[in-house]
């Protein structure tokens, strides 16, 4: 999986993606959304959100990176880094901004993954309908992640689910995936910041950040 992410130029994919997050009395809600992601190495990245939350848009160009809330009319820009897991990990430092797709849009997403790991085991194959997938469990020292591939001849993410050990009430996170496109033909605009009319500028820290947000931010793999 990780050798065919890393040899394509470009690519792009859908991630429907439910969390949890704690309520004002502390039970666990659900909230859902769904992020079409658009890559062109090295450094270009659009993640176009469908949520009835504020969650936020991203275009990198290169760059700049903008961000700005699906519903609202203020953006945020900061300059883009060298490489796109460069960027990525300067909003997380910078915003407390991180996704758990990360390890999938960078340069090497074995080394992502695999980086602080205490175990790793195949589960086995599961029938997913017609096709197969295989089932494979991660642990590491402040989360538990699970992935399954699609195969034999393209093996790419199909779903991934993700325990949060050390932040309390152990939120989840589960991300199903679809419309993978290898070396996709995304034309250069697409990574292009264009500006509502009325839309103001503003502080990063204005902006809310439930696209990245997972609750806090933990150190592990999957968030990296």
């Amino acid at each position: 999986m990780s050798n065919q992410l890393r040899a394509t130029d470009s690519l792009s994919f859908t991630a429907r993606i439910s969390r949890e997050e704690p309520g004002t009395n502390g039970q666990m809600l659900n909230f859902f959304r769904t992020i079409r992601v658009q890559v062109q190495r090295p450094g270009k990245v659009r993640m176009e959100v469908q949520s009835d939350t504020s969650d936020v848009n991203l275009w990198c160009d290169g760059h700049t990176v903008t961000m700005m809330p699906v519903k609202g009319k203020i953006y945020a820009t900061l300059p883009a880094q060298s490489t796109l897991g460069a960027t990525l990990d300067s909003l997380k430092s910078q915003a407390n901004a991180h996704t758990p797709l990360i390890p999938f849009l960078t340069a090497d997403p074995y080394a992502r993954l695999s980086d602080g790991l205490q175990s790793a085991n195949e589960v086995g194959i599961d029938n997913d309908g017609n096709e197969q997938i295989l089932h494979l469990a991660f642990t590491e020292a402040d989360a538990g992640w699970q992935l399954w591939l699609s195969g034999p001849n393209q093996v790419l993410p199909r779903r991934m689910a993700i325990i949060f050990k050390k932040i309390p009430g152990q939120p989840r996170v589960g991300i199903e995936f679809s419309d993978w496109k290898l070396n996709a033909e995304i034309p250069n605009d697409a990574f292009v910041f264009l500006k509502p009319e009325g839309a103001v500028a503003a502080s990063l820290q204005n902006l809310r950040y439930r696209t990245f947000k997972q609750g806090a931010n933990p150190e592990g793999g999957t968030s990296k």
